[in-house]
């Protein structure tokens, strides 16, 4: 009876209009009718949609919605670290110089690096100093002053000598090859040096007026020029400043001089002497010097180090030293004398 009821439902909801939102009322019949039986064989279950290759995919929920590339992965995934890790050692080795891979094979310091030095060979020297040629070294004459000090000499209002040249500005370049350091001391070296030094009066007139305002010409002038140059060997005592840090290098020169000189009227030519002659020539002698350099690494030897690797520049000083020459043909009575006893301060690189 059960069966025929569920039967006459089934068609009275079939054949009941579409319009009609009313569900059938539930019964037990109904109820038993739904029951599932036990026998029968199970549904299968529905398999999930899986994405279409030619689709982009999109980002797991909670997150924006981009498309995922397939090429790039998933956009969310963890990525790896672009940090660089340090070169091997190996690597390092093959592409820095000897020097410098023996270096970073030394253990590292207290600052934090190991110390390099690049070969040193060279020096280079820039100075000033003030400078007075010593023409009148031999003069004898009867007058007060010889004769450059009687036309470059201090002057009263007349223009009539009373006092000494004062000394000018000499400056100087020097050039050192380093050609050996025995015991590790310090380097011996070949120098050579070139000197500029010039000095300017107004022209003492031949036959001046005893009653005129002045005894030089207005008009005309003498300029003296010399170039004094020197080829020394040089000592430098690096070994405080190598081994102990203390930036203290003391040094000596010695060695040959020669300078030239020369000296011009107000139109540039040449002067001439009472004789004729021209003032021009040039001068055999010796020249020393003494000095010591203060080394600047200690400033910052970090920096230092950096500008070695850099620059093959090993050390820079700044230095004072002091300068005897002696040039005057080695003491002929007859020549002209330029040397001079001074003092110079300058700046210094090694390389």
């Amino acid at each position: 009876m059960s069966t025929t009821l569920a039967t006459l439902l089934l068609v009275s909801e079939l054949a009941a209009p579409a319009s009609t939102p009313a569900d059938p009322p539930v019964t037990d019949d109904t109820l038993e009718a739904a029951e599932v039986d036990p026998d029968a064989p199970a549904a299968e279950e529905e398999a999930p949609l899986e994405p279409s290759a030619e689709e982009p995919q999109m980002a797991p929920e909670g997150d924006p919605g981009e498309p995922l590339d397939p090429e790039e992965g998933d956009p969310w995934a963890e990525r790896p670290s672009t940090e660089q890790s340090p070169p091997a050692a190996v690597a390092v080795e093959r592409q820095a110089g000897d020097g410098l891979s023996q270096a970073l094979k030394q253990p590292v310091g207290k600052k934090g690096y190991a110390k390099y030095e690049s070969p040193q060979r060279f020096a280079l020297e820039l100075k000033f100093g003030p400078y007075l040629p010593d023409v009148d070294l031999n003069y004898n004459g009867p007058d007060a002053f010889g004769p450059y000090g009687k036309v470059f000499g201090r002057t009263d209002e007349r223009g009539v000598t009373n006092d000494d040249p004062k000394r000018g500005l000499m400056g100087a370049a020097a050039f050192e090859w380093q050609f050996l350091n025995p015991g590790g001391v310090g380097p011996l070296g070949l120098g050579y040096s070139l000197s500029f030094f010039r000095d300017s009066a107004k022209a003492l007139l031949a036959d001046p007026d005893p009653d005129a305002d002045s005894v030089r010409s207005e008009a005309d002038s003498t300029v003296f020029w010399t170039m004094p140059m020197a080829l020394q060997l040089v000592y430098r005592v690096e070994l405080f400043a190598d081994r102990w840090n203390i930036p203290i290098v003391p040094y000596g020169k010695g060695g040959l001089a020669w300078a030239l000189w020369w000296s011009k009227d107000g139109n540039g030519n040449l002067s001439r002497n009472s004789r004729g002659e021209k003032a021009l020539g040039g001068v055999w002698g010796y020249q020393l010097n003494v000095g010591g350099m203060l080394q600047l690494d200690f400033l910052e030897r970090g920096t230092s180090r950096n500008l070695d690797r850099t620059t093959g520049i090993n050390h820079t000083y700044i230095f004072g030293e002091y300068q005897f020459s002696r040039i005057d043909n080695f003491g002929r009575k007859d020549s002209m004398s330029l040397g001079d006893s001074t003092w110079f301060l300058g700046l210094a690189l090694e390389f």
